[in-house]
């Protein structure tokens, strides 16, 4: 179920991107993980897990079950590498988890507590894209119901080409109200230059299609900086971060009963709302 995809060529600069692009060590990991909370003992898939990076912190977490879902081959094979070498236990899968679809692979529809993804929904090209992204956390959630934690693009990122320079990165978007608008990542890893494509959505375009999917309650979370980071590069260092991060996090839950994925996705709307 791989697929060819843009971070086919990108493992190593990824792997590396955590230790040489401070904001994703300081503000990115110390955010995401504290909005995720305690894992321990509890089932986590990680959708869109890359090299695994998320997949192994939270094995070493203390969660009971870890497993890893992304559409790049490369990617996937690289954690299998690393699990083979380390043995944290952290299952891989190379399947497209905007097909919901993917649930059908053994062990994997509702098995878990918590599903998380970084960086993932903002790769979803259309509306159905990013529907199938929710529909495939709700239905690998358990039937009694379990939370969802998302790192997501910011929809009111800085258009700014040099507001995130300071960061190792810059993000550029086509000026456009609709939905779904084309933008484009490029980020300064040592050497390397990660260059990808994205595509913005709105934070209703995101809530209506957690909805669909039958999560019922959606929080939105600015991120903030660690102590650690704050010690090592002083408040001003972090402000244009902070003032307008690049990223937010959703956590969006879901009750018992509350599944609606076996519905048909909607078809896409042709007249997209503006974005925010």
């Amino acid at each position: 179920m791989a697929m060819d995809s843009q971070f086919d060529t990108a493992v190593a600069a990824y792997e590396r991107s955590m230790e040489e692009m401070p904001f994703r060590e300081h503000i990115e990991e110390y955010s995401f993980l504290n909005a995720v909370g305690d894992v321990t003992g509890r089932d986590v898939l990680d959708l869109g897990c890359g090299s695994g990076l998320y997949a192994r912190r939270l094995r070493g977490a203390g969660a009971a079950r870890v497993v890893g879902m992304d559409e790049s081959g490369a990617m996937v094979e690289h954690a299998r590498r690393r699990e083979e070498r380390e043995g944290l236990g952290v299952e891989y899968l190379a399947a497209n988890a905007t097909d919901p679809g993917a649930t059908d692979l053994p062990g994997i529809a509702g098995a878990f507590d918590v599903v998380t993804a970084v960086y993932v929904l903002p790769y979803a090209p259309t509306r159905e894209a990013l529907e199938g992204f929710c529909v495939t956390a709700r239905r690998a959630l358990r039937p009694t119901g379990g939370r969802f934690v998302a790192a997501v693009l910011n929809p009111g990122f800085s258009t700014d080409p040099q507001w995130y320079r300071g960061y190792g990165m810059r993000l550029s978007v086509r000026q456009s109200p609709a939905e779904g608008t084309p933008g484009h990542l490029r980020a300064w890893v040592g050497p390397d230059v990660l260059d990808l494509d994205l595509f913005r959505w709105s934070a209703a375009a995101h809530e209506q299609a957690l909805a669909t999917a039958g999560f019922d309650r959606v929080s939105w979370i600015r991120p903030t900086v660690s102590e650690e980071g704050l010690a090592k590069h002083g408040e001003a260092f972090w402000e244009n971060y902070l003032t307008c991060p690049h990223s937010l996090i959703i956590d969006a839950q879901a009750g018992p009963g509350s599944e609606l994925a076996d519905r048909p996705l909607p078809v896409e709307n042709p007249a997209p709302t503006p974005a925010k």
